[in-house]
């Protein structure tokens, strides 16, 4: 037997707040949530993991590399957890995956542990723990240390409110709504090489920002995320939400400013940005750390016709799609 995972992708519109060393408390003595923010599912891209029992690990695909140290972590957890029930989890397997480019916007990192974890607990018929715990699972394969979205969203798709972490707990749930499904989301992927992960990402995480104005912003955006796109979603209110998601994507990049010189990850992201606007484009910005671009519409026709403009401007090289969101979370198929 064969389970696949089907994981939709997320858009990350950005964090609430960038911790400051030394930071943990407002004035009035209320905690300050580190990270937190907004993001979204989304159908195309995604990435699926396939998993079948095998006489020896094997993992093809994009994501090989990482995948069989994950699933040999999950085996150990749910081997652990299941050795009570006399479940059968010694045996490795063999995952085939698929999906688009690490560090290019879309939290693929965290698609493919939760996909690992989900279908590694199915596999050796021991679901109980992913129903019970998910928050869990994701802290086995380590995601959750800045966002949740994609821990959330992996769940129960829509349209996510991530309310941060306080020390080292897995970010909270502040919101999840369904987005609306006739709304579509274009996406612009310049052929730009990814840039910001790892060594480079953690020196702008722990770059010394005042206090005051880390306070400020991380006040600003909780109150435009609870109080105009919280509600703009919930009422299918597109030109509040397309405005105000813009604005912002543009305020969560300030912290990064000096890193990245200005709000967006670069100047080719910042160029696709102001030549989308240029056709008209509204409710845009850059997903996580880019390059990928987001722009959001009305509807199909307003979708195509922009991806239609976006394809002749840019070159053969840049990636135009058409996706809408992700209600669900992630799928699992018996093949």
């Amino acid at each position: 037997m064969s389970v696949r995972v089907v994981a939709p992708c997320r858009l990350h519109f950005g964090l609430f707040h960038v911790p400051v060393d030394g930071l943990t408390h407002y004035p009035d003595g209320r905690p300050v949530r580190k990270f937190g923010g907004l993001g979204m599912m989304i159908d195309n891209p995604c990435v699926t993991v396939t998993v079948s029992r095998s006489t020896d690990w094997v993992a093809i695909g994009p994501y090989s590399t990482r995948a069989i140290p994950l699933a040999k972590r999950v085996n150990q957890r749910v081997a652990a957890l299941s050795e009570a029930n006399s479940t059968d989890t010694d045996f490795p397997a063999s995952l085939t995956t698929t999906g688009p480019p690490e560090h290019t916007g879309f939290g693929v990192g965290t698609s493919l542990g939760m996909a690992v974890a989900r279908i590694l607990s199915q596999l050796v018929d021991f679901p109980d723990v992913w129903v019970a715990e998910p928050m869990e699972m994701a802290g086995w394969v380590g995601r959750g240390q800045r966002s949740g979205i994609g821990i959330h969203g992996f769940v129960g798709g829509g349209f996510i409110v991530d309310d941060g972490k306080l020390e080292d707990e897995l970010p909270r749930l502040g919101v999840r709504l369904d987005f609306p499904e006739w709304w579509r989301i274009v996406l612009v992927r310049p052929p730009t090489p990814p840039a910001w992960f790892g060594d480079r990402e953690r020196i702008a995480f722990t770059r010394t920002r005042p206090a005051d104005k880390a306070l400020s912003l991380t006040d600003r955006l909780r109150t435009l995320a609870y109080d105009t796109i919280v509600p703009a979603v919930r009422d299918a209110d597109f030109d509040t939400f397309a405005r105000s998601i813009f604005e912002f994507n543009r305020l969560a990049g300030e912290p990064f400013h000096d890193d990245q010189g200005g709000p967006y990850a670069g100047a080719e992201v910042a160029c696709v940005i102001d030549e989308l606007i240029e056709m008209g484009a509204v409710g845009l910005g850059q997903s996580s750390w880019g390059p990928t671009v987001f722009a959001m519409c009305r509807d199909a026709d307003e979708a195509e016709r922009l991806a239609a403009k976006a394809r002749a401007r840019f070159s053969s090289a840049t990636e135009v799609t058409v996706t809408a969101a992700n209600n669900t979370g992630a799928r699992i198929e018996t093949l």
